[in-house]
């Protein structure tokens, strides 16, 4: 066996062309079934509208913060961290205890 023998001719067309029978899907009958299918494997119930955007802020989880947490309270924390990271008067302070 050579070469020429296991290449193909690139004229000749590699499988069934659409010339032939089993190349027909776009028929009546498989309409009807792939809308089938689809029914069947579409929830019929969902919708997206029920679902947040995952992309969008979200809310702290309510378990990344003890009880009697307040957002007021993290906004006093916050600014706390800010201050001692840019060394305000709360660094000194922390310095000297």
């Amino acid at each position: 066996m050579n070469s020429d023998d296991l290449m193909s001719d690139p004229a000749q067309p590699m499988g069934p062309g659409p010339e032939s029978k089993g190349a027909a899907w776009n028929t009546k009958k498989f309409r009807e079934e792939y809308e089938m299918h689809k029914n069947r494997l579409h929830d019929q119930s969902f919708s997206v509208a029920d679902y947040p955007d995952p992309l969008s802020p979200q809310p702290p989880h309510p378990k990344q913060y003890p009880k009697g947490t307040t957002p007021d309270l993290e906004r006093k924390l916050q600014d706390l961290i800010s201050r001692v990271k840019a060394g305000g008067p709360a660094a000194a302070t922390s310095e000297s205890q």
